[in-house]
Parts: structure tokens; C-alpha cells; sequence
């Protein structure tokens, strides 16, 4: 898929929370294996962690789950250089492009939502930044 087609996935899929959405967007748009892990396990990080909105954006922790499926590791002895240089890169566009990462402070920001459509903005251009990234590793690897 193109980075505008992962977008328009990420902004136009219903009933998932901003971390579900990107996970799937990692998976489903870009190739991740997930090795049979159901995107439920995103499910606690929407808005913000249990929908506190007081933690880490939900966008930000989905597409960072992403990238573990893609370049974690599965034993203590293995690298997690990959990973940890992919994740801090993606939290470093994420907040040059948004200027912030926790929930409440994007929310501030957005005011008052009429079907959240500020928040799926934002999942679909962290959707894309996920998508450059992992086209960025993979030229590499």
C-alpha cells in the first residue's frame, strides 16, 4: 500500500480507538507480521491508557507496537537496537509534527471534536509517519 492509502485506512476505520487503529494499520497496510497477535492487546491504550487521557497518545503507543511486531526481539540475547532507534524516531516526527505526546495536551489543543475528527486527522498522519519509518528501516535492512 502507499503512505496516502495507509492514511486513508487509518482515518476512515470505525469502531477501533486511536491505538487499535494503528496497530492495524501496522499489520494490515503494511506488512507486519503479527504472528496471529489480535490488535486487542492495543485495546487499553486508547485515549491516552484506559481512556485517562493523562499517558502516552493512543496513536503514538498503536504505531509503537507496530514497530515491535516488525523489529522486537524474542530472546534477552538479541538486539533491540532496531526497535528502540525505530520507536524514539517515530516519537520524535510524532511530536515535531504535533507538539506533544500524551492525550490530554493533543486534546487541549483540538478543543471541542464533532466525531472526533481531530483525533482521526491525527491517526491518519501518524499512520503515514509509521508508514515512512518502516519504508525507512526496510531501505536499510
Amino acid at each position: 500500500m502507499t503512505r496516502q492509502e495507509t492514511e486513508r485506512y487509518a482515518f476512515e476505520t470505525k469502531g477501533l480507538n486511536c491505538a487499535e487503529t494503528l496497530l492495524r494499520a501496522g499489520i494490515d497496510c503494511l506488512g507486519i507480521q503479527s504472528n496471529g497477535t489480535p490488535s486487542r492487546i492495543a485495546t487499553c491504550f486508547g485515549g491516552g491508557l484506559g481512556r485517562c487521557q493523562e499517558e502516552l497518545c493512543g496513536a503514538l503507543a498503536g504505531g509503537t507496537m507496530a514497530l515491535g511486531l516488525a523489529y522486537g526481539r524474542d530472546t534477552a540475547g538479541d538486539s533491540a537496537e532496531t526497535a528502540y532507534e525505530a520507536a524514539a524516531e517515530f516519537r520524535r516526527r510524532f511530536v515535531a509534527l504535533h507538539g506533544a505526546s500524551r492525550c490530554r495536551e493533543l486534546l487541549e489543543v483540538f478543543g471541542e471534536q464533532e466525531d472526533w475528527s481531530a483525533c482521526k486527522r491525527l491517526m491518519a498522519e501518524a499512520a503515514g509517519l509509521l508508514y515512512d519509518l518502516v519504508s525507512e528501516v526496510s531501505d536499510r535492512t
